[in-house]
C-alpha cells in the first residue's frame, strides 16, 4: 500500500508550473498525498510524506541533469527545497491531527490550507526566493492556490468515500438477496424434515401398538426376546431415536432461522427484484434461449416473504425446465380483490389433462435427469400447494399445448 501511494505521489509530482521566475512550482501531488492520507486511515503519515518527497527528488533529478543542469549536484540542489515541501507537509498533517476534523468539511479545509501554505513558505525559504520579491504579489498566490488545493483534497476524498459507499451498498444488496434466497431454501427444507417428524411420530406409535397387540394375542412367547412383540418394541425404541435426531437437527435450523429472519415487512416489488435478478443468474448458467419478464403492480408490504420467494422460485424454476430450450416466460403479480395475485405462465408443450389432478401430488413427477436418468423428486409442486394453503390461499392451473398458466391467490390478511 504504501509504495503504491509513494509511486502515484511521485508521477504526479513530475506535472508542475512555475508560478514565478525561479525554481519554485505548484503541482497537484500534494492533492494526491492528502487525499490518499485522508482515505487511507493506517498509513503512516511521516512516512508516507518522507519517501514521497524522496522519490519526487530522485526522479526530478534524473529528468533535469540531462537536459539542463551541468552536473548531478546541481540538478540535486536544485531539487532538494521539494523535499522540504513534503516534510514539512507530512509533519503539519501529523501536528494538526488532520484526520480529526473529516466531519467538519470548513475545518478540514482550513487546516489543509495552513499545511499548504506553511509548506511552500518553507519551500520558499529553503530557495531564497522572497529574498528581493514583492511579498504582497507571493503571498495572496501562495493563499489561493493552498486554498485551492485543499477544496479540491476534501472533494477528492469525499468522493472516494461516496464511492466506497456506493460499492459497499452493491455487494450489502447482493449479500441480501442471496440470503433471502438461501432462508428461503431452508424454509422449504425445515417443512420436510418437520414432515417427516411426523410420520416417523406416526410409524414410532404404530410400532408400539403392534408389540402390544402381539404381546396380548401371543402372552407366552412376549417374554421371550426374539418374539414377535420383542421385536416390534425394539423396532419403535429404535425409531424413537431417530425421531429424537429429527427433533434436534429441525430445532437447531429453527434457532438459526429465528437469529436470521427479522420480523420487518419487506416490499413485495423489493423481494420480486431479488427473485429476478436470481433467476436471470440461472437462466444464464443454463445457456438456454429463455426469456423471461417480471413485472409487479402495487406497493404491498409483508413480512411472509420468504413463503412467497419459495412459491415463486419453484414455479419459476418448472416454467423454465418447461420452456428450455427456448421459450418465453412471464412471471407477473398484483394486488386485487382482497388477494396478492402470483401468475407464472410458459409457452412450454403444456400438461396433459390427465395429469393436472396429479401434478401437486408429493413425489409425482413426469422430469427427469439427462445426465444421469434419475427422476425428479416431485416435491417442487406439492411445496407450492403447502405454503399457498398454509397462508390460507389457493393454486390454480389452466394448460393447454404451447400455454401453462399457474396462478396462487393469497389473501392480504394473511400476509
Amino acid at each position: 500500500m504504501i509504495t503504491n501511494v509513494v509511486l502515484l505521489v511521485s508521477i504526479t509530482g513530475l506535472l508542475f508550473t512555475y508560478p514565478f521566475d525561479g525554481y519554485f512550482r505548484f503541482t497537484l501531488s500534494v492533492v494526491v498525498l492528502a487525499t490518499l492520507l485522508l482515505y487511507f486511515k493506517r498509513l503512516p503519515i511521516v512516512r508516507v510524506a518522507v519517501l514521497s518527497g524522496a522519490l519526487v527528488l530522485l526522479l526530478r533529478t534524473a529528468l533535469k541533469y540531462p537536459f539542463v543542469d551541468d552536473t548531478v549536484f546541481n540538478a540535486l540542489m536544485h531539487n532538494l527545497p521539494s523535499f522540504g515541501f513534503y516534510l514539512a507537509y507530512g509533519l503539519l498533517f501529523r501536528v494538526f491531527k488532520i484526520r480529526d476534523h473529516t466531519d467538519s468539511i470548513p475545518a478540514l479545509i482550513l487546516l489543509l490550507s495552513l499545511c499548504d501554505i506553511t509548506s511552500n513558505c518553507v519551500e520558499l525559504i529553503i530557495r531564497w526566493e522572497p529574498v528581493g520579491r514583492n511579498l504582497e504579489t507571493i503571498l495572496p498566490l501562495l493563499v489561493g492556490v493552498g486554498i485551492g488545493r485543499a477544496v479540491l483534497m476534501v472533494a477528492s476524498y469525499y468522493l472516494l468515500k461516496r464511492y466506497r459507499d456506493f460499492v459497499l451498498a452493491e455487494d450489502y444488496a447482493a449479500r441480501y438477496a442471496e440470503l433471502i434466497l438461501i432462508i428461503a431454501k431452508l424454509r422449504a427444507e425445515l417443512f420436510y424434515l418437520q414432515k417427516s417428524s411426523a410420520d416417523i411420530e406416526l410409524v414410532m406409535e404404530k410400532s408400539y401398538t403392534l408389540s402390544q397387540t402381539l404381546k396380548k394375542a401371543c402372552p407366552d412367547e412376549s417374554a421371550q426376546l426374539d418374539s414377535p412383540a420383542a421385536r416390534a418394541l425394539e423396532i419403535a425404541r429404535e425409531i424413537h431415536e431417530v425421531k429424537k435426531d429429527y427433533y434436534r437437527v429441525t430445532r437447531g435450523i429453527e434457532e438459526i432461522l429465528d437469529v436470521a429472519v427479522s420480523d420487518e415487512g419487506l416490499p413485495v416489488s423489493e423481494f420480486f427484484q431479488i427473485v429476478e435478478q436470481n433467476t436471470r443468474r440461472y437462466i444464464s448458467s443454463l445457456n438456454k434461449l429463455v426469456t423471461i419478464t417480471f413485472n409487479y403492480n402495487g406497493g404491498l408490504i409483508t413480512d411472509k416473504y420468504y413463503n412467497i420467494v419459495s412459491i415463486l422460485n419453484n414455479l419459476i424454476i418448472n416454467a423454465i425446465e418447461a420452456a428450455m430450450p427456448a421459450g418465453v416466460i412471464a412471471v407477473t403479480g398484483q394486488c386485487s380483490n382482497g388477494n396478492l395475485i402470483l401468475i407464472v405462465a410458459d409457452n412450454g408443450p403444456g400438461i396433459a389433462p390427465e395429469e393436472t389432478e396429479l401434478i401437486f401430488a408429493p413425489g409425482y413427477s413426469t422430469k427427469f435427469s439427462e445426465v444421469t436418468g434419475q427422476m425428479s423428486t416431485g416435491l417442487g409442486l406439492s411445496h407450492v400447494k403447502n405454503l399457498t394453503e398454509g397462508l390460507g390461499g389457493e393454486i390454480k392451473l389452466t394448460s393447454q399445448p404451447g400455454k401453462t398458466v399457474f396462478t396462487v391467490l393469497l389473501p392480504l390478511a394473511n400476509l
